[in-house]
């Protein structure tokens, strides 16, 4: 799976969209992902920039969203 060109992608969310993966390769599949505000100051992007980065994860099946919890990855199976 790649998004956009890879992690030197210059598109903001995909930098982001790595920095949430590598998250994920850190801490393993069962940690709470970041906050949008630590992702983005993480990344050096936009709040909604990171949330645009979250959503393409999780349309890709990487990561779903909790309502008022925030973001998990989604263990593969």
């Amino acid at each position: 799976m790649t998004l956009g060109t890879g992690p030197d992608d210059p598109r903001g969310w995909v930098r982001a969209a790595y920095s949430v993966l590598d998250v994920i390769d850190r801490t393993g599949p069962h940690h709470k992902l970041p906050t949008l505000a630590q992702i983005s100051a993480a990344s050096g992007v936009s709040r909604s920039t990171a949330r645009r980065a979250c959503h393409e994860l999780a349309r890709l099946g990487l990561v779903y969203r909790v309502p008022g919890h925030g973001y998990y990855p989604r263990t593969r199976t």
